[in-house]
């Protein structure tokens, strides 16, 4: 009460706040850990003196405080930062997010509006290989959520049922590039045709209207961002049809740490549609007029300036009545960055920017620098304000109530004077240990434990089934990639075979050679992915569930631990594997159909270890839409072995019955 909770330590808070520069960035984020420390050690004995009066109804309140310290917490220790763009069809996002990155992107007016998520990202360091973008899918659990299309207005179900046909065959055909897709530059001399060449395929992804339910995200990697530390996020959410589209843009904008709003400056007054819009947004994020920037676009249109300066003027104290600050609204001119000097378009730009004035030439330069200024400089400013006024509005006046109850109660001894309350707390849980050990500690840990075990396995168990699928088809489809793309000329390699009767060819040789080794080499693969997915077992559950556990002497952070080691996980995960992936190698791919014994033998084989697997492999369709020679094979192997008397004949019989 008397030092950090005292009215002087508060004032000299808010002057530091007031004067702080931008050199001054670490020193207030030391403050800021120093403050929330000493807050956090305050909510501590608040929660012993609550519980020593019964007032079990402030629990709910203090819990509130500590995630809310939490979280600001984890914004003033984030190393970097997201700004999002938002703002409804037609207020020229593309076109500022093509200006930033110096080339054409997004696709401009004339086309279909954006509804992927973009991201600008600054380079990754030491990348030899300079990524320039990635495309991430979504998962199977995310695409059947997206895949409830809504029905447009002037379409039949007919053709919506043919749209998502469309879609999904579209995703079928992408699979093999998830769980992303990666393009890099510098594969070749000429960077700038290979750049156009990607920059071609991600405006399709993002033109596309099929690849809205299959794309989460397109990230590109450019150095014109105005600072190292943040990246731009591209939110087309808003007027999106898709309501989870909707909330993953408010999502977006609720954990970010400041936004773009830009507005069509021929249209000066808000509709109501962008009111709606900063209302949910103010109501989705802590104070967000303090991180709104307000960016006023397409005022290079105007005829003449005096139509600039009206419109200009009407735009502005648009924002500004809707509460932006007046240093955070910009008017800018994106569109002459991405032309060339020399068109004829570039020209007429110019001349209008530098009648119109300076706002609107050097606007868009103004608004980076804006931005890193922010990012860099007031942003941990705006962290430690709110937590100073948290500490003055909130948790002060706690602190007086919680003071009165003791001095009312008389809960603390007299020679309070001469021990701390930290002392004294300390004291008293020595003496009743036992106790507090058994409730606070042990019995929460255990149950922790449960209620995480049950959601995992049981709760969660087909979203725990889809993830193990996932690492391992993915891990699977790494590996395999080069082993795919070879190629097998079984004629040209009997050609180069010394002793081969050149009369009567003979491809079998050479063939079951070439399957021997790709089976040796499939297995191998197999081998190193199941190590994958072992650790991913190990790391993902063995060790949280150890992690978990230990909670109970965080002292003693190896107090349990489970029998089952990295090695046995290794050993139990590669016998189930194998014990399903080498049948399917033997079957498949280790004999051709000219030896058709020992194929049928692998195929049996196979249907008795594993019949769902060997029924999926008969039911997939190769190109031309059969399921081909091994699926005849397979099915006339199941009609036999379901005719004998055994156990597995009748589940056999059911399961390929026709």
């Amino acid at each position: 009460r008397d030092e950090v909770f005292s009215r002087e330590s508060f004032n000299e808070l808010h002057s530091y706040l007031r004067n702080a520069d931008e050199n001054a960035t670490d020193e207030m984020k030391e403050k800021f850990n120093s403050l929330v420390e000493n807050y956090f050690k305050t909510l501590q004995h608040l929660q012993f003196i609550d519980k020593e009066t019964k007032a079990t109804s402030n629990d709910y309140y203090i819990g509130d405080l500590k995630k809310y310290l939490s979280k600001l917490k984890e914004l003033n220790d984030k190393e970097s930062h997201t700004i999002c763009i938002v703002g409804l069809e037609k207020a020229g996002k593309s076109t500022f997010i093509n200006a930033l990155l110096g080339f054409e992107l997004l696709p401009t007016a004339s086309e279909r509006c954006t509804q992927l998520r973009t991201v600008l990202k600054p380079p990754i360091e030491d990348d030899d290989q300079r990524l320039f973008a990635t495309v991430k899918f979504y998962d199977d659990q995310e695409f059947r959520m997206f895949f409830d299309m809504t029905k447009k207005t002037d379409e039949s179900q007919e053709q919506l049922e043919q749209r998502k046909k469309e879609v999904s065959q579209e995703r079928e055909m992408l699979k093999a590039k998830f769980p992303e897709e990666c393009f890099y530059l510098g594969g070749s001399s000429d960077v700038q045709r290979e750049r156009a060449v990607i920059i071609r395929k991600l405006h399709e992804y993002i033109t596309g209207e099929l690849y809205v339910n299959i794309i989460k995200e397109i990230a590109i990697y450019t150095d014109k961002l105005p600072g190292k530390n943040y990246e731009l996020l591209d939110v087309p959410g808003f007027d999106s049809p898709i309501k989870e589209h909707r909330e993953a843009g408010l999502k977006a904008v609720k954990t970010a740490d400041a936004f773009l709003f830009l507005t069509n400056g021929q249209q000066p007054s808000l509709t109501e549609p962008q009111i709606c819009l900063l209302r949910e947004i103010q109501e989705n994020q802590y104070e967000a007029m303090e991180r709104a920037f307000g960016i006023i676009t397409k005022l290079d249109l105007c005829q003449t300036a005096e139509k600039y300066q009206e419109h200009y003027a009407k735009a502005a104290n648009e924002l500004f009545s809707k509460d932006f600050k007046q240093e955070h609204i910009y008017v800018a001119c994106p569109r002459i960055q991405i032309l060339d000097p020399n068109c004829e378009e570039f020209r007429v730009i110019e001349h209008k920017l530098r009648n119109f004035g300076e706002e609107l030439e050097h606007g868009f330069e103004q608004s980076k620098r804006g931005l890193k200024h922010f990012i860099e400089c007031e942003l941990p400013k705006t962290h430690l304000k709110q937590l100073v006024d948290l500490g003055r509005m909130r948790l002060a006046r706690s602190v007086l109530d919680r003071l009165e109850q003791i001095k009312e109660k008389q809960l603390l001894p007299e020679n309070l004077t001469k021990m701390s309350i930290d002392e004294y707390i300390k004291e008293y849980n020595i003496e009743k240990w036992d106790h507090i050990y058994n409730k606070d500690i042990f019995v929460p840990a255990f149950t922790k434990v449960n209620v995480w075990h049950t959601t995992i396995i049981t709760k969660q168990r087909s979203q725990f089934i889809d993830g193990v699928k996932q690492k391992f088809f993915s891990s699977f489809m790494d590996h395999t990639k080069e082993l795919i793309e070879r190629k097998h000329p079984i004629e040209q390699l009997i050609y180069e075979t010394r002793g081969y009767s050149k009369v009567q060819l003979n491809t079998h040789p050479i063939d079951n050679a070439e399957r021997e080794s790709l089976s040796v080499e499939l297995e191998k693969i197999v081998d190193k992915t199941s190590d994958i997915l072992a650790e991913y077992f190990f790391h993902e559950y063995i060790c949280e569930f150890e992690n978990i556990l230990n909670e109970v002497c965080p002292q003693l952070r190896d107090l349990y631990r489970a029998k089952l080691t990295m090695e046995k996980c290794k050993n139990e995960t590669h016998a189930l594997i194998l014990r399903v992936c080498r049948p399917i190698i033997m079957a498949s791919l280790r004999y051709s159909h000219s030896d058709l014994e020992p194929k049928r033998d692998a195929i049996s084989y196979l249907i008795s270890i594993a019949p769902i697997v060997a029924f999926n492999i008969a039911n997939s369709l190769d190109r031309d839409g059969t399921s081909g020679a091994l699926g005849k094979e397979i099915y006339e192997a199941a009609e036999s072995l379901a005719a004998k008397n055994t156990p597995s004949a009748a589940i056999i019989k059911a399961l390929f019955k026709k």
